[in-house]
């Protein structure tokens, strides 16, 4: 017994004494501090250090998750012939997504979308705080019109447009800016697309504009029922000439035989990568 108790308290030692690893400006958060931002209230607004960036925010567990995604898996990752890619990021939440992209490419060009007010407020802040040049937000959801938006806002990930006739929630207006007149207009590297189920309705209005997009990224949101939903977002992919790659992004249901749904907004939450290799 005391043999194992001396085992354990050595791995304990070991993780609180291990160092951050490093990559370019960023460094990774270490056992410690992934222990400390687990435990942390989430209403009012925090920082914490990443290598030299100063990052700004309210909830510590979409911090981990989107960290664990980006910063460590580095799902946004993307090869660039030029220093200075064009990347169209729709739905940047506080900033995480625009800081790694800055990390990968210090002299990239990013058009970054944020409906949310409470969210954009710390996206402009990471922003500021980094000193980040060439990087141009815009507080709109993407749409596939230039109108008014309902939008409900709750200041998290989940954020979203909704239906006028969903009167069960409170909401606010926000601008809806039409993302296919944006994607006329030039050449696009990386588009990433997080909205919160508003990603079909976008991407069939930008299909013929896709042919200017290299890298795609969509995270796709649905009920088990809209299989039809799901297969016509990969048909926009076929259509567009993407090649695709599919990865869960969020392991909802453990049983699905058991469980038909989640009870939340989305039952699925899948990772879509479209790339064009000529």
């Amino acid at each position: 017994m005391l043999r194992l108790a001396a085992t354990v308290l050595r791995g304990v030692q070991q993780r609180l004494g291990r160092k951050s690893k490093t990559q370019g400006a960023y460094t990774y958060f270490s056992w410690l501090q992934k222990k400390l931002l687990k435990h942390q209230e989430d209403q009012s607004v925090k920082q914490v250090s990443l290598g030299k960036s100063q990052l700004f925010y309210r909830r510590p567990y979409e911090v981990l998750h989107t960290y664990d995604e980006l910063f460590e898996q580095g799902i946004y990752a993307f090869p660039s012939d030029r220093p200075d890619p064009l990347i169209v990021d729709c739905g940047a939440n506080i900033g995480i997504s625009v800081l790694y992209f800055k990390n990968l490419f210090p002299n990239a060009r990013i058009i970054a979308f944020e409906p949310d007010p409470g969210n954009f407020d710390l996206l402009q802040q990471n922003v500021r705080a980094n000193s980040l040049e060439n990087v141009d937000l815009r507080q709109a959801a993407v749409w596939n019109r230039h109108e008014t938006l309902h939008f409900v806002q709750n200041g998290s990930q989940d954020s979203r447009v909704v239906d006028a006739s969903d009167t069960a929630r409170q909401t606010i207006d926000v601008q809806g800016f039409r993302l296919a007149d944006l994607l006329q207009a030039q050449e696009v590297d990386c588009l990433k697309i997080d909205v919160e189920g508003a990603e079909n309705l976008i991407l069939q209005d930008c299909l013929t504009e896709l042919a200017r997009v290299r890298f795609l990224f969509v995270e796709y949101h649905g009920k088990t029922q809209e299989t039809a939903k799901l297969r016509e977002l990969l048909d926009i992919f076929e259509r567009a000439g993407l090649n695709v790659y599919v990865k869960t992004a969020a392991d909802s249901i453990q049983q699905p035989f058991v469980q038909a749904h989640t009870g939340y907004a989305f039952d699925v939450q899948l990772n879509l990568f479209g790339r064009r290799d000529h």
